[in-house]
């Protein structure tokens, strides 16, 4: 199924239906049970490493002291856990390709990815 829009999470589960031949409440299964799975390990502080995709990272933060700009006044913020993802090569070359057939299959043995 081609993607010729934003894609929200009703269209990835969709497109997932259609690329898999599975029915949609499947798909909606799957796709559900990946992120609450991503969601789950970033939460807990643990990195997610998708290959070819890229990688969730999970970081605490320490204790700071901050300005408060509406008054002025210095405030300080409490250690918190955050997470930031970092696109792999792969993807991020697909993208500066314009690359419409994208994947993250892995490539054959013996052969490039590309």
């Amino acid at each position: 199924m081609p993607i010729t829009e934003r894609l929200t999470t009703t269209t990835l589960i969709d497109v997932v239906a259609a690329d898999l031949g599975i029915p949609t409440d499947q798909a909606r299964a799957a796709v559900t049970a990946t992120f609450d799975a991503i969601a789950r390990a970033t939460a807990s502080g643990h990195d997610v490493a998708v290959t070819n995709f890229g990688t969730w990272i999970s970081y605490r933060t320490k204790q700071r002291k901050a300005r408060d700009p509406r008054n002025g006044e210095q405030v300080m913020v409490a250690a918190h856990q955050k997470v930031r993802f970092r696109v792999s090569p792969h993807l991020a070359d697909a993208v500066r390709r314009r690359d419409r057939k994208a994947s993250v299959r892995k490539a054959p043995s013996g052969r490039a990815a590309r």
